[in-house]
């Protein structure tokens, strides 16, 4: 080399290494560097002579790869994917939840809608689930459901819910070194090879779970078909083998599930991702976690389950369940006409045609009747509550009292005869009066005289 190339080859020697360090789209080209070699050291070499230098510098610096042979049940490796599909008639971005298992090379693919902790926690107990138990090991990237803040070195600052997780099925995780997916390299593959040959044609679907269910048969039909590189046995024979060597999974079930922390207001709603959901109206006002699972919502107060939702991934959508607002709908009867609990609640027809009638018939009174109808399921069960129902619209008699003796007969719980209340008389009964004796033919029948 010149003196003058001689001069700058610590220099780019630097900055070769620092690229190193960084994303691969914005480290530095030869043009580049004889760049700001002009512009910030006076260099008066040629460009060609920098080209060279570069090209020979960047080689010497290529990491090499070591073929690696993975114990049986010591390793997976873990990563997410996207893909197009259509979801009922139109075309959706899916997340694909992508484990492999580094020995046997089984593979698990499980579609999400997002990439959130509660997708990231799901994936997991499907895959465990699915190969049957849990590896010593798993290789991460450093994605933020499972690194808070990377530290020195592999050394990281995880998630509590991943901490969770890991306490949970007793696996180590080792994260890869900053933008070196080649450590796991195999996963990656994966990622590719799914969505090449699973996902071309694209799926035509009408749920998720179709398509999981597609997906879990592809992986089963992959493994039947597929060789383990340098060994004779197919990815299924391997995986065989590879079980024995896996953690039993625990007895317990893990909660797969994100907590947001929410305040129930005056409408008896929380608030979670511009959706509402509905709880209690007891709780108004008060601190409750809400548990965001992939499909569903559960809302805990003081460890106690009070309410569960399908989950909505739509926007500024209310979730209720008319339930919640009854003792409410008590003091304010006429309220239920309106209330959106009960015009979205998936209750049957004969709820709406029932409740019809009965206000046609009796005005409030029927709205706070009907009202004490809803509340009978809480003791029977909205099934037994609805054949009662039915059965009082079939015979046209759209009476409170009705359906609860109907109820009765069906639960075959007939009250006591000190315990019958006026309103709890059998319909049978209601108009039917007792006249006032003859004490004379009393006496005709024994024969006496009236005096």
């Amino acid at each position: 080399y010149s003196d003058e190339t001689k001069r700058v080859l610590p220099i780019i020697d630097q900055w070769l290494e620092d690229d190193l360090k960084r994303w691969g789209k914005q480290r530095h080209t030869a043009a580049r560097i004889y760049r700001r070699l002009v512009d910030e050291y006076d260099f008066k070499g040629s460009e060609s002579n920098i080209r060279k230098v570069v090209a020979k510098r960047k080689k010497k610096l290529q990491e090499v790869f070591i073929p690696l042979d993975f114990q049986l049940g010591h390793q997976f490796q873990f990563d997410w994917g996207e893909a197009d599909i259509i979801l009922q008639g139109r075309t959706q971005r899916i997340y694909l939840f992508c484990m492999q298992l580094s020995a046997s090379r089984m593979r698990f693919v499980r579609a999400y809608l997002h990439e959130k902790q509660e997708a990231f926690l799901d994936g997991f107990v499907h895959a465990f689930e699915f190969f049957g138990g849990v590896p010593t090991e798993g290789v991460f990237d450093n994605l933020k459901t499972a690194v808070v803040k990377i530290l020195q070195g592999r050394d990281r600052l995880e998630q509590d819910a991943f901490l969770a997780l890991q306490a949970h099925y007793l696996f180590k995780a080792e994260f890869c070194n900053i933008r070196s997916g080649n450590e796991k390299g195999r996963v990656e593959g994966t990622v590719g090879y799914v969505r090449r040959n699973a996902f071309v044609p694209l799926p035509d679907v009408q749920s998720l779970e179709e398509l999981n269910a597609y997906l879990l048969d592809w992986c089963l039909r992959e493994a039947e078909e597929k060789t383990v590189p340098f060994t004779k046995e197919t990815v299924a024979q391997m995986w065989a083998k590879e079980k024995e060597y896996l953690h039993p999974l625990p007895e317990k079930k893990f909660e797969a599930c994100r907590l947001v922390s929410c305040q129930v207001n005056k409408t008896s709603l929380i608030t979670v991702e511009t959706n509402q959901y509905s709880v209690p109206c007891s709780y108004v006002g008060q601190a409750v976690w809400a548990k965001m699972f992939v499909d569903h919502v559960i809302v805990v107060a003081q460890n106690q389950v009070i309410a569960e939702h399908p989950r909505s991934y739509e926007r500024n959508q209310m979730i209720t369940n008319l339930d919640h607002y009854l003792e409410a709908l008590l003091k304010k009867p006429r309220a239920i006409r309106d209330a959106h609990a009960f015009q979205s609640s998936d209750l049957p027809d004969v709820f709406r045609r029932f409740h019809r009638k009965m206000r046609e018939q009796e005005g409030a009174a029927g709205d706070r009747k009907f009202i004490r109808l809803l509340l009978l399921h809480r003791e029977i069960g909205m099934e037994k509550l609805t054949q009662a129902l039915r059965e009082a619209e079939q015979a046209q008699v759209y009476r409170y009292e009705v359906v609860h003796e109907i109820i009765q007969r069906l639960t075959n719980n007939y009250l006591r005869v000190q315990d019958l209340s006026k309103e709890k008389t059998p319909v049978n009964l209601l108009d039917y009066k007792i006249q006032k004796a003859n004490v004379a033919q009393y006496g005709q029948l024994t024969g006496g005289q009236m005096k």
